[in-house]
């Protein structure tokens, strides 16, 4: 079972995401801000995160950032419907694993992940 910490300030995203990635077996942590997940992320030690990226108190780039800082293989996705905003290479450049464009395709965010953790 892969855990899953899933970061996104919209609480129907976060409820959409994790019922699926529930449904797909992976035990689902939710934090609705970067502070959250950070929080998250040291006290739970989770497998990867799945981040969005415009968030208020800590967005999915300083979370990223952070994250890393402690651990520099930590496979973080971001998903982000501001690709036009940011660029991949952003996201790359910090060691974020994969970006991905809101509206996710579900199947391809948890091959994501599986891909990542594996």
């Amino acid at each position: 079972m892969i855990k899953v910490l899933l970061i996104d300030d919209q609480p129907e995203v976060r409820e959409f995401l994790s019922d699926f990635l529930s449904m797909k077996g992976h035990e689902v942590l939710q934090a609705a801000n970067g502070k959250l997940g950070l929080d998250l992320f040291l006290s739970d030690k989770p497998d990867v995160a799945v981040v969005d990226v415009e968030m208020p108190v800590m967005n999915g780039l300083q979370f990223s950032q952070k994250a890393l800082e402690y651990d520099k293989d930590f496979p973080i996705l971001i998903i982000t419907a501001f690709l036009q905003k940011y660029s991949k290479e952003d996201f790359e450049s910090i060691g974020v694993k994969g970006v991905l464009q809101k509206p996710i395709d579900l199947n391809v965010l948890n091959s994501n992940i599986l891909e990542v953790v594996h």
